[in-house]
């Protein structure tokens, strides 16, 4: 099975590096490069169009889709990260986003109080979302549009349950943050592979 996770387009918040929202649309130049990503799709000729059920990645994948014609289906399970709502409209380099990272990277539960959700909880949304994959087709040529949090934290855990190191944390944390809007990510399912070994892979686009 071949899987392409599709960061959504570009938003005004993006551009701002801010915590954004839920309904935070596509920036007219987030709507362009939608367009531009589904060009590179038609010629995967994808047989799933899957999204998160924010409105920017929902608009991404309704770009795609019509370009593909194939209608998104919707899972929460590709949103990105859930944090407290204070934390909307601050800078990512904002004191109050620091305090957090530092107690999400701890692994400290700071959906306790907030609403927010802990580095446990995505870990355990990655395996459902893992799992919910591997019902599909074994030639099913599947795109995910995401979010780049998501996208990063899913390719870090594709065989790995347990938490980050310090180290690989700060990598895939840098990689969260220079992730372009509306890049592919191609990753390969081999549901023959044998029983203890990791079922996934990652592949280079040409």
């Amino acid at each position: 099975m071949e899987i392409y996770l599709v960061r959504h387009g570009e938003t005004r918040e993006n551009v701002a590096r801010r915590h954004q929202p839920e309904d935070t649309p596509l920036t007219p130049n987030g709507k362009m490069q939608a367009e531009e990503v589904a060009k590179q799709i038609i010629e995967i000729q994808p047989t799933h169009l899957i999204s998160s059920t924010l409105v920017r990645s929902l608009q991404t994948a309704s770009i795609i889709g019509n370009a593909c014609d194939l209608v998104p289906q919707t899972s929460s399970l590709f949103i990105e990260l859930s944090r407290p709502e204070h934390l909307y409209g601050r800078r990512h380099a904002s004191l109050f986003s620091l305090w957090f990272y530092v107690q999400w990277c701890l692994g400290r539960d700071t959906g306790s109080n907030d609403e927010s959700e802990s580095y446990k909880g995505v870990r355990q949304r990655i395996k459902k979302a893992q799992v919910y994959l591997e019902t599909l087709p074994n030639d099913a040529r599947v795109v995910v549009v995401s979010h780049s949090v998501f996208i990063s934290l899913f390719v870090a855990h594709l065989c790995r349950d347990k938490s980050l190191s310090l180290w690989q944390g700060i990598a895939v944390f840098r990689r969260m943050l220079t992730m372009p809007n509306a890049e592919i990510t191609a990753l390969t399912l081999n549901t023959d592979s044998t029983e203890g070994t990791c079922a996934w892979s990652i592949n280079n686009l040409t």
